[in-house]
Formats: structure tokens, sequence, C-alpha cells
């Protein structure tokens, strides 16, 4: 099973009104947590892919349990050699399926699992091409700059050694299906090289103190939205997840002018029933999308 966390478009553009009801996509989880420090009646997280449902299960029980620094450590967003046991500290939390999913994973575990996923793996080996292709001294010199003109500048001429000019643009389109602006864009804007967002810990304690209102479906989109109420979600931040064929189901479960927010491969695709777009469609962040918002017309 594939993990991915790779997208870094923020949830919170969509957060619902106090004492509303979310469905999102659970994606690398951290956006659907970041989502209860909005304050909503509770979130449902849904995905097509189980094994990220297993991790969003997996960090939700370390925020449950464990403090901030040792939910860091856990994850892999700071450097620890006892995850073994800080998921002993965990796994009560969890349900049988996914503790079972872990224990059959453990070198995940213990390597930290935000730098497990598919996305992750591909950035780092590209960062080590990016080391060979310029050498260490150079890369970090170029880290320094802090300004944009300045690694546009250094971009533009130190960097354009041979394995840069003709293996950078052929890896770059293999892996992360982008043209080189985009990676010169990232480049020169510093987040090719900035660490995983992660939870901040200013929001970590109201995340704590509202666990208890994310649930998290082991079951396809499509049959729990058959199941749920008519009107009775508030918003949807629904990421990458494939809503074809789902437009009517979603539209039947929301109340009147429910939010929609949902990522896109192209800027000419998007929501195909009643959705009313609020602004146009833009950047989703680092993975490549087009990140479109409205709200359901009924």
């Amino acid at each position: 099973m594939r993990l991915e966390q790779g997208s870094d478009w923020d949830a919170l553009e969509a957060a619902p009104e106090a004492d509303g009801a979310v469905m999102a996509a659970a994606e690398g989880g951290d956006r659907v947590l970041r989502l209860l420090a909005a304050g909503p009646r509770w979130v449902v997280a849904v995905d097509r892919n189980p094994a990220q449902l297993h991790l969003l299960e997996l960090k939700l029980a370390a925020v449950r349990s464990l403090g901030y620094p040792e939910y860091l450590e856990l994850t892999g967003l700071r450097p620890s050699r006892r995850r073994a046991v800080l998921y002993q500290r965990v796994r009560w939390l969890l349900p049988p399926e996914s503790d079972e999913f872990w224990r059959g994973r453990v070198r995940v575990l213990l390597r930290g699992v935000a730098g497990q996923g598919e996305f992750e793996r591909r950035l780092a080996s590209f960062r080590t091409f990016m080391r060979l292709a310029q050498g260490r001294e150079k890369v970090e010199r170029f880290l320094t700059l802090r300004d944009e003109a300045e690694r546009r500048a250094a971009l533009e001429g130190e960097w354009q050694g041979l394995l840069w000019r003709k293996f950078a643009p052929f890896l770059w389109r293999r892996w992360f299906d982008g043209g080189l602006d985009r990676l010169e864009r990232l480049l020169v804007e510093g987040r090719l090289q900035a660490p995983p967002p992660g939870l901040p810990e200013a929001l970590f304690g109201g995340i704590k103190e509202r666990a208890g209102r994310l649930w998290v479906v082991h079951e396809p989109p499509e049959a729990y939205l058959r199941a749920l109420p008519e009107g009775s979600i508030d918003a949807f931040c629904l990421g990458r997840l494939d809503v074809a064929g789902l437009e009517g189901e979603i539209a039947r479960v929301a109340r009147p002018g429910a939010q929609v927010m949902i990522v896109s491969r192209r800027p000419s695709e998007g929501w195909k029933g009643n959705l009313v777009p609020r602004g146009v469609p833009c950047e989703a962040g680092f993975s490549p999308g087009w990140l479109f918002a409205g709200v359901i017309a009924k």
C-alpha cells in the first residue's frame, strides 16, 4: 500500500463555521487534524487508500496520548531513537486493523512516517541529486540566501553545470509531473528544501482537546455518503480525493451553501456538479495541482 503525504494545500482555507460538520480526505493526516483547531462539531475522514486511513489513525492516537515533542519524534519530524517505545504508548488507541497494519511495517515506523510517503522519498532522492550535481557546499551556500533575487541569480548562473542542465529537468518531470519552470520557482521561493509542515505547536493543544470529534471511516466514500442524511455536512475538504460520480451524493448530504474545496491536476478540470465557484483556481501547493473552492447550490 502507498503512503502519500506530499501536497501542501491548506485545509484551513475551507474551514467551516464553528459547530459545523466537515467531511475531509484523510491524505497524509495533518491537514485533517488541523481542521479540528477550527472548532467544528465533528470531522469525518474518508479515503480510497486504506494506508492513508491507517496513517491518520496513527497520528490521531499520537495526538491523544503524547505531548507535542513526542508527537514530532514518533512521526519523524524530530530525530528519535525511541519510536518503538512511543508506538507502544499509542497503539492501545488504534483500532485492531490499524495496529496490525503498523506492526507489519515496523521499519517504516522506526524511520518516521513523515518521510516515508512516495512523494517524500522522491523528494529526498531529488535533493540527493542536487547535492551530487552542485556539490554540498554550493547547495548549503544557496540555502543561506534569504533574498529571492539572489537565489534566482545563483540558479541562473553558477547552478548551470552539465549534470544540472542535462538531468534536472528529466528527473523533475519524471518524478513530479511538472515543468522546469515549477522546479525553478520552488527553488527560488526556498520551498524545495523546506521541511514538511506538520502540526503547529500553537494548535496542538486545541487539536488534542477536540480529538474525539474526528471519526475515521474505513469504508468506501460512496458507501458512507449513501448512509448520511440529507443536509448533514457543512463543508467538504476533499483534497485530491477522486470524486467522479460522487457529485450527486455530495450535493444531497450538503446543507444549502455548504463549502467545498477540491484539488485537481489541471485548472480546466474540477467539480462536475452544481458547484458555484468562489474565486479562480489557484495552485494547490508543492505537489502539482489546482485548488477549486466554491459552495453547493441547491
